[in-house]
């Protein structure tokens, strides 16, 4: 899990704006005085909480999405066991785009997640297909 250091002001000094983290050199103004007594003005927390979170949510969609297309390609009489392997893909590719973002030292925009599901399950289906073909 990575750890991401955040800024953490103390109630006596002013608020930043959203987003800021101070550049390097930076020195707090004297006026804003000491923090408390024992106060961290760097904390860490994890950097991508909701990875694995976000990555099912992009798998789960896309799923879905594929799903209703395949219903509406074959008529409504979509074998139950093709569904189950595009859906089996789907999963190791959540798998692999949430541990990937869950060990990332800064968060990923959402729209990350289901640019990396579609492109593992891209990577997944087309290694599923060579190997199918070569072993007939």
């Amino acid at each position: 899990m990575a750890l991401l250091r955040r800024y953490n002001p103390p109630p006596n000094w002013p608020a930043p704006p959203a987003g800021w983290t101070p550049p390097p050199g930076w020195e707090p103004d004297p006026a804003w005085g000491a923090p408390p007594s024992g106060w961290s003005v760097w904390v860490e927390e994890r950097a991508n909480p909701k990875a694995w979170l976000f990555a099912f949510a992009a798998a789960g969609a896309l799923y879905a999405v594929l799903l209703v297309v395949m219903v509406i390609a074959v008529g409504g009489a979509l074998n139950p066991r093709t569904a189950g392997a595009f859906l089996a893909v789907f999963v190791v590719a959540a798998v692999i785009t949430g541990a990937i973002g869950w060990t990332r030292p800064r968060r990923w925009s959402p729209w990350m997640y289901p640019l990396l599901v579609v492109a593992f399950f891209a990577v997944l289906r087309l290694i599923s297909t060579l190997g199918q073909t070569r072993g007939r």
